[in-house]
């Protein structure tokens, strides 16, 4: 009996090992696809951290977050990908649309999955850099996912170059930034040892609008106290 439950774990093993990377399934016939329903998870400030708030506003509400930026910034739900659209580059560049555009990287290469974009190998942090327009304004879905491409109920931490940093507890997965200058970059990791898959979806990057300085300063105020 301890010989098969030996084996049955070595065997166990070798199949986690051998899915560390999703390229090694090219077309996966178990890829999750979502409904195509928009779930931003409660938008209520539950499951939302911030853990550092630098020079940016940060944004637990979709609607508040357009309020406050232009209109013709650029929006992508991702529903042209598929699993593996993007299979294991190192980087992918998106855009530009309304100028702006961006490159997203990870160590070992993207993989996108239904609807989302995400890394190939498990934990990998997910970067992406803004190379277009300057941007003052982003927002989207962060989430961790399964092999499969199955969203994962862990933390998942986006963090700004300006040293802002906020945590989400799946189900809530939306969070929106403004700053006053630029934004550089962002970087999407999830927990170290959880084995899950950093992904982003409905992504938003522009530029933050013509806003009242009063209102300006109110939502700081609500931010710092999330």
């Amino acid at each position: 009996m301890r010989f098969f439950v030996t084996a049955a774990l070595i065997l166990a093993l070798a199949v986690t090992a051998g899915a560390a990377d999703r390229a090694t399934l090219s077309n996966n016939p178990g890829a999750y696809h979502p409904t195509g329903e928009v779930n931003h998870g409660p938008q209520n400030g539950e499951g939302f951290v911030i853990t550092e708030q630098r020079t940016a506003t940060v944004y637990y509400n979709l609607a508040d977050f357009l309020a406050v930026i232009d209109d013709d910034y650029y929006f992508d739900d991702f529903s042209w990908l598929s699993w593996g659209t993007i299979g294991g580059e190192l980087t992918y560049q998106f855009g530009p649309v309304n100028g702006y555009s961006y490159t997203a990287s990870a160590p070992n290469g993207l993989y996108s999955i239904p609807g989302a974009v995400s890394t190939n190998t498990a934990e990998d942090p997910l970067t992406l850099t803004f190379d277009g327009l300057p941007v003052t304004a982003v927002a989207g879905d962060f989430l961790a996912t399964d092999f499969d491409g199955v969203p994962m109920p862990t933390t998942v931490t986006v963090t700004l170059d300006d040293g802002t940093i906020v945590q989400l507890d799946y189900p809530t997965t939306f969070v929106g930034f403004t700053i006053a200058t630029e934004i550089v970059e962002m970087t999407i990791t999830t927990s170290a040892g959880d084995g899950l898959w950093p992904t982003f979806d409905n992504f938003y990057c522009g530029q933050v609008g013509t806003v009242p300085v009063e209102e300006q300063s109110w939502g700081r105020i609500k931010g710092l106290y999330q």
